[in-house]
């Protein structure tokens, strides 16, 4: 429940022990002044007012007065005073509860809970953090100025990054194709690549086409790294150092006559 001083309009938190204590008598806090709190009942506390000292309210009414000449305004001070003291002393006497400013919902706090909740909070934030970056390394790593700093922080945590992927700059430098050694209705097909990146990067997957003498395509095969790498794949094509590459496809009939191999993103 809350409460409001007719005279300096501070509102108070009051409770029923306090409103019982003297039939709803009670004396404020700011000002003294002594009214009933049961005919001053707030639903809601108000906007907050700055609470006024004694000195201010007695000012303030003698500022309304506008006394006319000085005399008057410091034996009304005098007089104010005089009152204010007798009002203590008779609510003193007669055991009115004085009743305290408090702001609505407010609560103890010491200072070593704020700075508790303030680290947790900073320790809440800084796991988030680390694992979007965990889940998106992989995306975050795409952006150059990331990586370096990426590549340290999966070295401490135990991950790995996907090589970055940038088809357009592996160019296939040479490839020749014949009948296959050993089977017939077989071709072998020789083939080197080079990454032209300024940086690793994984190995390509390779759409094989074969063509008839019409131009039409009579079959067609991707082949993924680990299916036509004659070395044992390092993990990524290093820049400016050739790979080599060896496939072995089926002639459909004996009836290709040409080929065409294009390099795809697995």
């Amino acid at each position: 429940m809350y409460t409001q001083c007719p005279a300096c309009l501070t509102t108070f938190k009051v409770t029923p022990a306090q409103i019982e204590a003297r039939g709803g008598m009670v004396r404020c806090g700011i000002c003294s002044a002594i009214f009933h709190a049961e005919q001053r009942l707030l639903q809601v506390q108000p906007e907050t007012q700055p609470a006024r000292t004694v000195e201010e309210i007695a000012a303030a009414k003698n500022d309304k007065r506008r006394p006319a000449v000085k005399t008057r305004r410091r034996a009304n001070r005098r007089r104010s005073d005089k009152l204010h003291a007798i009002d203590e002393k008779l609510a003193h006497e007669a055991g009115i509860p004085v009743i305290t400013k408090q702001p609505l919902f407010a609560h103890p706090r010491t200072r070593i809970r704020s700075v508790f909740w303030g680290l947790g909070s900073f320790a809440l934030a800084l796991l988030l953090a680390g694992q979007f970056v965990y889940s998106y390394r992989n995306e975050l790593a795409t952006i150059p100025e990331w990586r370096p700093w990426l590549v340290d922080i999966c070295l401490y945590a135990g991950c790995e990054l996907r090589p970055l992927r940038d088809v357009g700059r592996i160019e296939l430098l040479q490839t020749s194709i014949a009948p296959h050694p050993q089977y017939e209705n077989a071709l072998r097909i020789r083939a080197t690549l080079v990454n032209r990146a300024a940086y690793r990067q994984a190995y390509p997957a390779m759409e094989v086409s074969l063509t008839s003498s019409t131009g039409d395509v009579i079959a067609r095969r991707i082949f993924s790294p680990i299916h036509y790498s004659e070395a044992p794949l390092e993990g990524a094509l290093t820049p400016n150092i050739v790979a080599t590459a060896l496939l072995d496809v089926t002639n459909p009939e004996g009836k290709a006559v040409g080929y065409e191999i294009r390099l795809v993103t697995p």
